[in-house]
C-alpha cells in the first residue's frame, strides 16, 4: 500500500512531536538540584554546595550573580553570597564582584522566578539551561534538515549531541555552554535558511555580540559567523581591469545589532568593576574570606580539594588575552580529543562518526561547509591554547560542546548517505550506546573530576585514590547517588540510583535505536519504490 504524500508529512510531524516529548522527559528529569528557595547563608551550607548541586564554583559564581540581582537588587556580593562563590571570587575597590561573564546569569533569570514561585528557585535555574539545550537540539535538526538530511536521521543528530556527549552533563546543571551553542547555533540556521535579508544580519550580528557578554572567548568563538554575515552582505563582481565591491546601504542598520548587547555589557561591567573595558576575568580574585569579612589568598584556609579546585594559573597574569598560548596547542589538543580524563575517544568516541559527514558534504560541494568547519577549528584551536584546556573540575571536554553540535550535524549527514549500509549502522549504533552510558552517568552523578594533573598531587593530600575521569562518577553512582531533582525528589527511598541510571541509558538507546531503524526503512522503501 503506497501511502500520500499528505499522509507521510503527518506521520513525520507526529514521529518529530514524539521525539521531541521524549527529550523534553528525558531532560526535565535528569535536571540537577533539590527543592527549595535557599537564603544567601543556607547556600553556603554543604547540602547546597559539596553535596548539592553547586559542587563547583562555576555554577555557583553564576547563580550568585542571579541571585544578588533579584533579592539584593545589586551586582556587588554581600558577605554571605561572596562566601558562597569561593574561590572563584572577584575583588576590586573593596567590593567583592563576580568573576564571570554576567550573560549567563541575566538570561536564567526567569527560570529562577518561576522556580521560585513553586519553591524550586534553583531547579529552575537550572532547567533554564535545560531549556537552551532543548532548542539546541531543535537547531540541530532544524540545520541538517536544511543541508539535505533525513528528518529522522536529523533528530538523532540532536540526539547524539543531548544524550551522547558531556553536552548531556551541561544541560543539567548552571554553565554557559549550551547558551553560548545556541547563538552559533542560531546565527548558523540565519545565514543558512535566509540569505542577503537585512534583518537576518542584524540577528546574526546581534547574537555575535550576545555571545561576548555570556563567555568572553565567544568574541573568537563567533567570529566565523560575523564574517559569513558580512560576505552575504557584500556584492563582488569584476571588471577587465578592477574587483568591484558594493553594499547595499540597508546593511549598514544591520551592523547596529551588535550596539544593544555591547551597551548592556559595558554598563554591567561599570557597575561592577568601575570600568566599561574591565572584564571579570581580568580582575583580582581571592579564595576565601575571613571571619572578619576580609579577603583571604592564603594555602593554609583551604581545604586539599579546593586547593586542587583553584587551578594552576599564575595571579600576576590577569590580561584577556594571557590565558591564551600557542605553545599549548599540541597538550591542548591531546587533552580535548585523546587523553583518559577529558579527551573525546574515551567520553564520546560516536561524534567521531561526523568525520564522515563532514566528507559528505565536501563531495556535494556544500557551499555551508566552511562555515561549519570554521566553527569547529576555531573551537579546537583556541581552547587548545587555553591555560587551562581541562576546564578545572569538568566530566569530559565541556569548552567543545559546540564542536559536539556541528559534529552532530555531520553525523545526521552521515546517516543519510549510509542509510542502508548495515556495517556502518552497527557501528554508529554501538558507538552511540557507549557514548550514551557515559555521559548519561555525568549528567545525574557529579562533574566534579579533576584533571590528572591535579588528581596525583591530590593523592598525597589525602591519602586515597583519586580517579581522573567517568569512574569517578561511577563510584558516585555506585554509592547510591544522584543529583538529578526527579530522583531526589520521588525516587530515592524506593529505587537505588543504579537502576535510575540503567533505565535512562535503556529509554534513550531504544528509542534512538528506533529511530535509527526508521531511517533504514524510509531509505529502503523510497529505493523500492523508485524501481516500481
Amino acid at each position: 500500500m503506497k501511502l500520500s504524500n499528505t499522509t507521510i508529512k503527518i506521520i513525520n510531524i507526529m514521529t518529530q512531536g514524539i521525539l521531541l516529548i521524549f527529550v523534553v522527559v528525558i531532560m526535565m528529569g535528569s535536571i540537577r538540584g533539590i527543592a527549595g528557595n535557599p537564603t544567601a547563608e543556607e547556600l553556603n551550607s554543604p547540602i547546597w554546595k559539596e553535596q548539592g548541586p553547586f559542587e563547583l564554583s562555576p555554577e555557583r559564581g553564576r547563580f550568585a550573580l542571579t541571585y544578588s540581582v533579584l533579592e539584593d537588587q545589586s551586582v556587588i556580593f554581600s558577605i554571605p553570597v561572596a562566601r558562597f562563590v569561593t574561590p572563584d571570587l572577584g575583588y576590586t575597590d573593596g567590593n567583592f564582584v563576580s568573576l564571570f561573564a554576567p550573560g549567563v546569569s541575566y538570561l536564567v533569570i526567569p527560570g529562577y522566578l518561576v522556580g521560585q514561585f513553586f519553591g524550586l528557585a534553583q531547579v529552575g535555574t537550572y532547567a533554564a539551561i535545560g531549556l537552551f539545550a532543548i532548542i539546541n537540539y531543535l537547531l540541530i535538526r532544524s540545520i541538517s534538515r536544511s543541508l539535505g538530511a533525513n528528518p529522522l536521521a536529523s533528530a538523532i543528530g540532536g540526539m547524539v549531541f543531548l544524550f551522547a556527549t558531556p553536552a548531556f552533563a551541561y544541560g543539567v546543571s548552571l554553565y554557559q555552554h549550551h547558551i553560548s551553542t545556541f547563538l552559533i547555533l542560531a546565527g548558523v540556521y540565519l545565514l543558512i535558511r535566509f540569505k542577503k535579508r537585512w534583518l537576518a544580519m542584524f540577528c546574526v550580528w546581534f547574537l555575535c555580540a550576545l555571545g561576548i557578554a555570556v563567555d568572553n572567548p565567544n568574541l573568537f568563538m563567533m567570529f566565523p559567523l560575523g564574517v559569513f554575515a558580512l560576505m552575504q552582505a557584500l556584492n563582488i563582481g569584476e571588471t577587465e581591469k578592477n574587483l568591484i565591491v558594493k553594499i547595499n546601504p540597508k546593511y549598514f542598520v544591520a551592523v547596529l545589532g551588535v550596539v544593544i548587547p555591547i551597551m548592556g555589557f559595558m554598563y554591567f561591567n561599570h557597575l561592577s568593576y568601575g570600568s566599561p573595558f574591565q572584564l571579570g576575568g581580568t580582575v583580582n580574585s581571592v579564595d576565601a574570606i575571613n571571619e572578619e569579612g576580609r579577603p583571604v589568598t592564603s594555602e593554609d584556609i583551604l581545604t586539599p580539594e579546593e586547593l586542587a579546585q583553584a587551578g594552576e594559573f599564575e595571579e600576576e597574569d590577569r590580561s584577556s588575552v594571557g590565558f591564551f598560548e600557542a605553545r599549548d596547542m599540541v597538550n591542548g589538543l591531546y587533552i580535548h580529543l585523546l587523553s583518559p580524563d577529558r579527551g573525546v575517544l574515551y567520553f564520546t568516541p560516536v561524534i567521531l562518526i561526523g568525520v564522515v559527514g563532514m566528507f559528505v558534504l565536501y563531495k556535494s560541494k556544500n557551499k555551508h561547509l566552511p562555515l561549519l568547519l570554521s566553527i569547529v577549528g576555531v573551537n579546537l584551536v583556541l581552547y587548545s591554547m587555553w591555560g587551562d584546556p581541562w576546564g578545572g573540575w569538568a566530566f569530559g571536554s565541556r569548552y567543545l560542546i559546540p564542536s559536539y553540535a556541528i559534529m552532530s550535524i555531520f553525523i545526521a549527514m552521515a546517516l543519510t548517505r549510509y542509510s542502508r549500509n548495515i556495517l556502518f549502522l552497527l557501528v554508529f549504533a554501538v558507538l552511540f550506546v557507549y557514548s550514551t552510558a557515559i555521559n548519561t552517568l555525568g549528567a545525574i552523578t557529579t562533574s566534579a573530576i579533576p584533571p590528572k594533573v591535579q588528581a596525583i598531587p591530590l593523592e598525597a593530600l589525602t591519602g586515597k585514590e583519586e580517579k581522573y575521569n567517568y569512574k569517578r562518577s561511577w563510584d558516585f553512582l555506585n554509592n547510591n547517588g544522584s543529583k538529578s531533582y526527579f530522583y531526589q525528589e520521588f525516587l530515592k527511598d524506593s529505587v537505588p540510583a543504579k537502576d535510575f541510571y540503567i533505565t535512562l541509558v535503556s529509554a534513550i538507546s531504544t528509542v534512538s535505536m528506533m529511530t535509527l531503524i526508521g531511517v533504514y526503512l524510509t531509505k529502503r522503501k523510497t529505493k523500492d519504490e523508485n524501481k516500481d
